[in-house]
């Protein structure tokens, strides 16, 4: 009879012992198919960045181009042979000497001022007389740029 019971034993045993290696396999199937999943997530989540990112680097190659094409345009319109066509398609001409006209301010004072503490402003540097047109449009041009790049802001 203890044979008997043994063996009932070792079979409930057995069947116990079944149950738990199953359940053992169940948990790691399940853990295996998380961890997959985790891993094809984030695969495809970094793929879409890098495509997002290799979008956004070829707009900003496309975008370079057309900066560089417009600079491009800018420096051409601002070449010294255009500007002085332009200026002969409107009318302009280079000046003689004979073709200034001085305007004369009657009454102008010309004297010191009165008051000896006033402050007389120095005088600056007399500006170069251009001679031909180039040198005039480089004049201004200059007068211009220089500015422009040094961030003043010229009121008219």
């Amino acid at each position: 009879m203890m044979a008997r019971q043994t063996r009932d034993q070792l079979k409930r045993l057995n069947k116990l012992t079944e149950a738990q290696a199953a359940a053992g396999w169940g948990i790691i199937l399940i853990l295996g198919a998380l961890l997959g999943t985790i891993y094809l997530t984030q695969a495809s989540r970094t793929a879409t960045v890098g495509r997002r990112v290799q979008f956004l680097q070829n707009e900003l190659i496309d975008l370079e181009r057309e900066n560089t094409e417009l600079e491009r345009k800018i420096a051409e319109a601002q070449s010294l042979e255009r500007l002085q066509a332009t200026a002969a398609a409107l009318g302009f001409v280079p000046a003689n000497t004979e073709d200034v006209q001085f305007l004369v301010i009657p009454d102008y004072p010309l004297s010191e001022p009165s008051d000896p503490l006033a402050i007389v402003p120095e005088a600056g540097p007399t500006p170069v007389q251009a001679q031909t047109m180039e040198e005039a449009i480089w004049f201004y041009l200059n007068g211009h740029i220089s500015g422009f790049v040094q961030g003043e802001v010229r009121e008219r």
